[in-house]
Order: structure tokens, then C-alpha cells, then sequence
């Protein structure tokens, strides 16, 4: 990430590469620093150069507006990529940032598959294949998303869903990294075209008001979206949950491109 003045009232912020992980604080510092060493009246973040985004990286965008607008200056976002205006229309964003809305040909269908009589798990005569089995903390998710995204790539599925499947595991890897004592270990095998994810922490476990129904978060909130984000994208979650650890269970639909 790098800010930079471009005319003597613009502050241009461009972000760069994997918007996962944020560490709010120094980002927020960065910004405020430039836009208060001149007379600034308008900010621009620049997400051309952006390749994804975790829920921490939906949070940078929103706590950006959010000071941008309460110092009195104009906010603007652009330039993101189809990937990325996707991920923000599912999360109900696109408005609010103020970018056009996605025609139904480029929305995200996800949350609307229809599940097999399998539970989800393709069937039993099946072979399964074991696709990886690794330890991650904080600076080893970036090597399991570049892995997953290798193995779906090679399936032929299209990359919107390709980006789909390296989010919902990247959420639930950041939720053992965030919230279950800093480390955890991911595990994904293929039976027929379902892949199958299975992350554990041996963190406090989840509070109970997480566990129920996850209805829509609000526009603009910041905060607790991983879930449910998991939720829109895999056809079937299962979460298992206690004083010694979680364990998530996450089955992805790997839709060929036709």
C-alpha cells in the first residue's frame, strides 16, 4: 500500500496485492497523516491493483470512509476488479461506496446451489483425494490460499469461484488466527466435485449467539461477517465448538466452466 497527494487537495490511497490480515491501526495512521500535512478535501482509494479481500479488508475500506467522511472531505472508491466489486455486492457494500450495481449476469450466485441427497459430500462410492493437510498461523494463510487457488484453477472452474472458495477458507483461517489462540490446521480432500474443508483451533471456541441463524450484517458494519460469508458461499458449514477448540467443516461445490 502507498499513499500519495495527487493534486493539492486529492489524497490517493492505492492498495495492492491480497487485502487480508489488516492491521487497521497502522493503515489508519498512514492515511490520517497525509491528508492532515495538506489541505485535502477529497480521498480516493484505488483498488485496481488488488487481488482480494478478507473481511479485515472490507473493514479497512468502511473505517476509511467512516474517518474520510467525519473529517468533512470527500470519499471515493474505484477501480476494483470484477473479483472484488463481486465480493462487495454480497456483502450488500456496492451502494454504500457508491459504485453501480452489478447486472444479474455479474452477481454472485452463491448461497442458491442445490444440495444432492448426499449431505453435501458427494456419494459414497466415491473416491476421496486428498488435496492438503497443513499446519497455518497469521503468515501462513497467504501459502494456503495460493495452494487452494492452484488446486481449483486446475479443476477448470471459473475464477469468480475460484475467488469464492479461497475466501470462505481464508475467513475461517482468520477466525483460528484472530479468535483461537493464533494457529490452526486446515484440510481439504475432493470426493467427486465436492471439496471438502475442514479447519481447527484449539482456541475458547465460538460464544453461542454466533452459533444460530446469521442473518444479513448490516451494510457498513464492521465486523463478524466470516461466517456468514462462509454461510452465502458453500453449500453446507458444520461447526463443532467448545472450551477445548473449533473445528469447521466447510463443503465447496466445484462447478466446472462449461
Amino acid at each position: 500500500m502507498h499513499v500519495e497527494l495527487t493534486a493539492p487537495d486529492t489524497v490517493r490511497i492505492v492498495l495492492t496485492g491480497p487485502v487480508i490480515l489488516v492491521r487497521h491501526g497502522e493503515v489508519l495512521a498512514l492515511v490520517e497523516r497525509a491528508w492532515k500535512a495538506d489541505p485535502v478535501t477529497q480521498v480516493f482509494v484505488d483498488l485496481s491493483e488488488v487481488t482480494s479481500l478478507d473481511s479485515s479488508g472490507v473493514a479497512l475500506l468502511l473505517l476509511i470512509r467512516r474517518r474520510v467522511l467525519r473529517a468533512g472531505k470527500a470519499f471515493r472508491l474505484h477501480g476494483a476488479r470484477p473479483e472484488v466489486r463481486r465480493h462487495l455486492d454480497l456483502a450488500g457494500l456496492t451502494m454504500l461506496f457508491g459504485l453501480p450495481p452489478l447486472n444479474d449476469a455479474g452477481r454472485s450466485d452463491a448461497g442458491h446451489r442445490t444440495a444432492d441427497t448426499s449431505e453435501g459430500t458427494g456419494s459414497s462410492a466415491e473416491a476421496v483425494v486428498e488435496i492438503l493437510a497443513e499446519p497455518f498461523d497469521r503468515a501462513g494463510i497467504r501459502l494456503v490460499r495460493q495452494r487452494l487457488s492452484s488446486y481449483a484453477a486446475s479443476c477448470g472452474i471459473s475464477e469468480q469461484e475460484q475467488y469464492k472458495l479461497v475466501l470462505a477458507a481464508s475467513e475461517i483461517m482468520a477466525n483460528a488466527v484472530l479468535h483461537g489462540g493464533g494457529s490452526g490446521r486446515i484440510t481439504a480432500s475432493r470426493r467427486g466435485d465436492r471439496l471438502c474443508l475442514e479447519v481447527v483451533d484449539h482456541g475458547p471456541g465460538i460464544p453461542r449467539h454466533y452459533l444460530g441463524e446469521r442473518p444479513r450484517p448490516r451494510p457498513g458494519r464492521i465486523g463478524s461477517s466470516g461466517l456468514w460469508l462462509a454461510d452465502q458461499i458453500c453449500e453446507r458449514v458444520d461447526i463443532d465448538t467448545g472450551r477445548d477448540g473449533t473445528t469447521v467443516r466447510l463443503v465447496f461445490v466445484l462447478s466446472t466452466i462449461d
